[in-house]
C-alpha cells in the first residue's frame, strides 16, 4: 500500500485573482521549507484578507508613512507609539473606511503596517527564514502561470 502523499497546497481563485501555493513534502524535506512555504501562504492571504475587508489600504498605508518613524528599536518602537494621538489615529483611519464598522479592520491594518514600516514583523515572513536559512528558498509551483509560452 502506497503512503499517503505529504504536501502542503493553498490554491484561490476569485475574479481576476489567482494564487496557487504548493510544497511536495518528501523524505529530504526540511521543516524550514515547510515553515516558508507557510509563512508564504500567511503573507498572502493576510494580504489578500485586508483588501477584502473594504477598507481603502492605501489610505492607511499613507497614515503610516506620516506617522512611522525608520530606525528598528524598542526605544523607537516606543516613541512612535507614544506620539500617537488617539483622537487624530481614528480620524485618519476612518477616512480608510467607506462605513464606520470597518474601523476595526483599519485598526489592524494601522498596527501590522506600522509595526512594519519600523522594522518588526508581526508575523513570520518568508524573507525572515529566508535570512536565518539562506538555503530555503519557497517553491514555485510548476507549470506556466501567465509567462510567455514555450515555442
Amino acid at each position: 500500500m502506497d503512503a499517503p502523499i505529504e504536501e502542503v497546497m493553498f490554491a484561490a481563485r476569485h475574479k481576476d485573482w489567482l494564487v496557487v501555493k504548493k510544497l511536495l513534502i518528501e523524505a529530504n524535506t526540511l521543516p524550514e521549507e515547510i515553515a516558508i512555504t507557510l509563512a508564504s501562504i500567511d503573507k498572502t492571504l493576510v494580504r489578500k484578507s485586508y483588501q477584502y475587508t473594504g477598507i481603502k489600504t492605501e489610505v492607511v498605508e499613507a497614515y503610516v508613512m506620516k506617522v512611522a518613524k525608520k530606525g528598528r528599536s524598542f526605544a523607537n518602537l516606543s516613541a512612535v507609539f507614544a506620539s500617537l494621538k488617539p483622537g487624530e489615529v481614528k480620524t485618519a483611519l476612518m477616512e480608510a473606511c467607506p462605513k464606520p464598522e470597518l474601523y476595526p479592520f483599519a485598526e489592524s491594518y494601522f498596527i501590522k503596517k506600522l509595526l512594519e514600516e519600523i522594522g518588526f514583523d508581526p508575523c513570520l515572513e518568508p524573507e525572515t527564514i529566508g535570512k536565518v536559512y539562506p538555503h530555503v528558498k519557497v517553491a514555485k509551483p510548476r507549470g506556466n502561470f501567465g509567462g510567455k509560452k514555450k515555442a
